[in-house]
């Protein structure tokens, strides 16, 4: 039944994104029932419960001689980088030993040794290393790296200049199953290629997408509405957010501020500007109908949230943490000790709160009104991780057969192990926000404009959150005639590239 679930899960996001590829801009008065994922679809078993559709990849077996497929991983992490293809031995540790398990029948079903070289996706000087490899290697003709995990920029980066191959071709990888993300499909398919995605074969995306924690005991001391039951009614907006975290603002030390050793409505992250946009069904740039980046930033919904927000940030009901406490060591701490209601950030903040004695519950990020039809939650392009395959591969072939069998076997191992056992088992504490998981994964977004860094806008837009201001039209303006042609360069480099 686990891996019944998992393939119900990831079959729903393709349900869910083709609903919401017709979605307008606002509309509807509440939010979309979300399916039953739990039993999934299909036929009956001598008329009694329904008997879900279990996909498998149709890669036949080979030979290919003791190659070691060697993945060059270079992502960011909160906690530490994650490699989502080391496992030497089995240790206890239900993500590791997941990893050594598919990792092993990939290596028995083609004769192949799976190797892995990380690094930190910068230095501290922010030299980007892993993409210099790649491109050195490119250049010379070297075929070390099979396969890359790498983080967003660096995705971006290397398929504009032409160093990546394109998945859509690369037979026997089919991007059309559900162990891959149909929504990187939707958001990240330029000029009907994909140079990079997501999916089972690694949980990065998952713990770099964009969530609301939120202390369960706060919620019963200050008599506030039950926030699950508001996402089901589609009453999760900005202004409930806002509203419930006034209510338990308070000056504790009562010197006439409120800082970390008082009490907030919401800790806020400076990346929490891009997903608010995101949030609300916008989009700092898009993939238009002709497969071309097109900018989309500036509109009178992004406006909208932009204003309500910031209004919010500069008031006492919130605190900006990442002005003073960039390792949010304080931050976590004041969250652990009921000084703020709402923790805004990414799934990662979920395993770094995991011995947390108070209860806390999950969240998709809010809608702009009751009108929204849909939640949507954003993929930190910092801290994202894309699986990608660098041009030059002397045997194509394999390279795509390896893949496509470890991103099908990922389901029932490194998926399962992330989802089912270590959030669902272990660190989610309550059936509502298994619930809440479901909704956040299913109507992810993937913003080429941040990923791209059209106009520098992601940076500006948290430069507001870290310096106080609220000049959203000026920002906007002021890049625009340099993401512009930004813009068409990046359209005229893929144009070249596809042909």
């Amino acid at each position: 039944m686990k891996k019944i679930k998992l393939i119900a899960l990831l079959l729903l996001i393709s349900v869910v994104i083709f609903a919401s590829c017709a979605e307008p801009d606002g509309g509807g008065d509440t939010a979309p029932d979300i399916p039953d994922i739990i039993d999934g679809g299909g036929g009956t078993v001598d008329g009694g419960d329904p008997e879900p559709e279990v996909l498998t990849h149709n890669v036949p077996d080979a030979d290919f001689e003791g190659h070691t497929f060697t993945v060059l991983v270079s992502v960011n992490g909160e906690l530490a980088m994650l490699n989502d293809f080391e496992a030497e031995e089995l240790s206890g540790d239900v993500i590791n030993d997941a990893i050594y398990r598919r990792n092993d029948i990939v290596e028995g079903k083609f004769n192949v040794q799976i190797a892995n070289i990380a690094m930190p996706a910068a230095d501290g000087m922010d030299r980007p290393e892993a993409q210099r490899r790649v491109r050195t290697a490119v250049a010379a003709g070297d075929n070390t790296y099979d396969a890359i995990l790498i983080g967003g920029y660096g995705a971006t980066s290397l398929a504009q200049g032409g160093f990546l191959m394109n998945l859509a071709e690369l037979e026997p990888i089919d991007l059309s199953m559900p162990w891959w993300d149909q929504m990187a499909n939707r958001d990240l398919r330029i000029m009907d290629s994909m140079f990079f995605t997501t999916g089972a074969i690694s949980n990065v995306v998952n713990r770099a997408t964009y969530a609301v924690l939120f202390n369960k005991q706060m919620v019963q001391d200050f008599h506030l509405p039950d926030p699950y039951e508001l996402v089901r009614t589609g009453a999760w907006t900005y202004d409930a957010l806002i509203e419930m975290a006034r209510t338990v603002t308070a000056d504790l030390t009562g010197d006439g501020t409120v800082g970390f050793d008082d009490r907030v409505g919401a800790l806020v992250w400076d990346d929490t500007m891009m997903g608010i946009i995101n949030s609300i069904g916008e989009r700092s740039a898009v993939v238009n109908a002709h497969g071309e980046i097109e900018i989309t930033l500036f509109n009178e919904r992004t406006l909208r949230v932009f204003d309500t927000f910031m209004d919010f940030v500069l008031s006492d009901a919130a605190l900006t943490y990442q002005r003073e406490d960039w390792a949010s060591v304080r931050a976590d701490a004041m969250f652990e000790n009921a000084q703020a209601l709402f923790y805004m950030q990414i799934m990662e903040l979920v395993v770094r709160l995991r011995a947390m004695e108070i209860d806390f519950g999950v969240l998709p990020s809010p809608k702009l009104d009751v009108y929204q039809p849909y939640y949507h939650s954003t993929v930190g392009a910092w801290h994202s991780g894309f699986l990608a395959v660098p041009i030059g591969q002397d045997d194509p072939f394999r390279t795509a057969s390896i893949i496509e069998v470890m991103a099908a076997e990922s389901v029932d191992t490194l998926l399962r192990a992330y989802y089912e056992i270590a959030l669902v088992g272990q660190l989610i504490r309550d059936d509502e926000s298994e619930e809440m998981l479901d909704i956040i994964f299913s109507t992810r977004v993937f913003d080429v404009g941040w990923l791209f860094e059209v106009g520098g806008w992601n940076e500006g837009i948290m430069g507001h959150l870290r310096q106080g201001t609220r000049e959203f039209a000026s920002m906007y303006e002021r890049a625009r005639r340099l993401a512009d042609r930004q813009v068409e360069r990046i359209n005229d480099a893929f144009a070249g590239i596809v042909g």
